[in-house]
């Protein structure tokens, strides 16, 4: 099964004081990490936001759909969970199956 890195990026839509709030209180130190759970970063400004997710797809012409769409679904769930509202997000992918290392 091919192994994605999926990045999905969004704003935060006009956050109420008391989201902006709870927002803030939750704020740590920002993770770079791609985890299957997911890795939900933003910073202090609430402008954007970043959602990290290593996910394990089956192969096929549209693994990356897959990876994308799963993703996609992944960050929304959690963003309406909390009571995020959110727009614009767009998602981008690394197949770590197509990645070459070059050994000297």
């Amino acid at each position: 099964m091919p192994t994605y890195r999926v990045l999905v990026r969004g704003k935060f839509d006009r956050p109420t004081q008391a989201t902006r709030e709870k927002l803030l209180s939750a704020l740590e130190e920002p993770g770079q990490l791609f985890t299957e759970t997911g890795t939900f970063t933003y910073s202090h400004h609430l402008g954007g936001f970043s959602f990290r997710v290593a996910l394990d797809v089956a192969p096929g012409d549209d693994a990356t759909r897959q990876a994308h769409d799963q993703a996609e679904l992944m960050a929304m769930e959690l963003l309406e969970r909390e009571g995020y509202p959110y727009r614009d997000l767009t998602v981008s992918s690394t197949c770590m199956d197509d990645i070459r290392i070059k050994r000297r």
